[in-house]
């Protein structure tokens, strides 16, 4: 790289990340809108239908986790975090697709969830000063520990309400998530918007 192009990366104007967190935020928000749907429109769910529905979702989650902070470059021990988190939201995913239980379902995706949150709330916090994105971690972070926390209460009142609980925080997820790929992907549809301007101009690679 030139001390000229150094010099033009430096100047320019930094774009809204949106050539790289579009796409995992989209798959999210299309994760969560199709389980928030579900759970409004299934009236009488069975322990069966909240253990599949939850668990294919809760390994949406985790994938979207780990595409995210791929894309966010995240690195060190916010790298090792998020990959824990992302294993937990698998892994509670997995379990819930084998196990049908109300207690388990609550159990496993509160931990996982909780985890996530945090995860996200630490990244979001770091990038927000930088990068768009971060402000967007930060609201899904805080819904994904409200719902954590919401979880265990619900239990004694079946699997009707912890789809709602969970169902409800998954489109909060969407519309958050949803709103900001669109915005993301048309900003990196404009000239001059690609990978380089996605990160600050001190991480580029020579």
């Amino acid at each position: 790289m030139t001390a000229t192009s150094r010099a033009d990366g430096a100047s320019a104007p930094p774009s809204r990340d949106g050539s790289s967190i579009w796409k995992p935020f989209l798959l999210r928000a299309a994760g969560a809108a199709v389980f928030g749907l579900l759970t409004i429109f299934w009236q009488d769910p069975s322990v069966h239908v909240l253990s599949i529905a939850g668990g294919a979702y809760l390994l949406v989650l985790g994938a979207g986790l780990a595409w995210t902070a791929r894309s966010t470059r995240a690195s060190g021990t916010r790298g090792t975090a998020a990959a824990l988190a992302g294993g937990l939201l698998a892994a509670a995913g997995l379990a819930d697709l084998v196990v049908h239980d109300e207690h388990l379902f609550a159990a496993t995706a509160g931990v996982a969830l909780a985890a996530a949150g945090a995860v996200e709330l630490a990244t979001g916090a770091r990038l927000r000063r930088t990068r768009p994105a971060g402000n967007d971690l930060i609201l899904v972070g805080a819904v994904s520990v409200l719902t954590a926390v919401a979880l265990p209460f619900v239990v004694p009142l079946g699997a009707h309400a912890l789809l709602g609980v969970a169902g409800g925080g998954a489109l909060l997820t969407a519309v958050v998530l949803g709103i900001a790929a669109l915005s993301y992907r048309q900003d990196a549809g404009r000239p001059g918007s690609g990978e380089a301007g996605a990160h600050p101009a001190g991480n580029a690679v020579n």
